[in-house]
């Protein structure tokens, strides 16, 4: 009988397959979309937020700060800051499709480093909470919060999906 030794490099590929084949499986589930309406995310969302120095803006305000149509997603909701020399945003989108999240993103992450650079220097607690800021895709949901409860916020946002 000729007995065949499986080689610890063997059991080490048969290793990484499986984890690559469960992290596969695992970013799929987490990708889900939710269902939810962007109206009751907001509520819940904003009710953990500290309110102070925010107000609801329209879609030429998305427009402005982010360089996006609000037409080309199922729902924005933003909240803005009252005065220039504040950073407090909070930005809930629902996407059409989670193909859009890059192109969110990445223009979300335009805004931040234009405000840091605004803030910089002189309005040292607007700054200390835009790099505190929480910046969470969620299948086709995506929250965006500077505020000094952003991370209520986040959990309020999580756990209304």
């Amino acid at each position: 009988m000729n007995k065949q030794n499986i080689s610890p490099l063997t059991i080490l590929r048969i290793a990484m397959v499986a984890g690559l084949l469960i992290f596969m499986i695992l970013i799929q589930v987490g990708n889900k979309s939710s269902k939810a309406s962007l109206e009751s995310v907001s509520q819940k969302v904003f009710a953990a937020a500290d309110q102070e120095g925010m107000q609801e803006s329209n879609n030429r305000m998305f427009q402005k700060f982010y360089g996006l149509d609000a037409q080309d997603y199922e729902g924005v909701t933003l909240y803005s800051p009252v005065s220039n020399m504040d950073a407090q945003e909070l930005l809930i989108i629902k996407l059409k499709d989670n193909s859009q999240a890059e192109a969110v993103t990445e223009a979300i992450n335009a805004r931040l480093e234009t405000q840091m650079n605004s803030f910089e220097g002189y309005g040292i607690e607007q700054y200390a909470m835009l790099e505190d800021h929480i910046l969470d895709v969620q299948g086709n949901f995506i929250l965006y919060v500077v505020n000094p409860n952003a991370q209520a916020a986040d959990e309020a946002f999580r756990n209304s999906l």
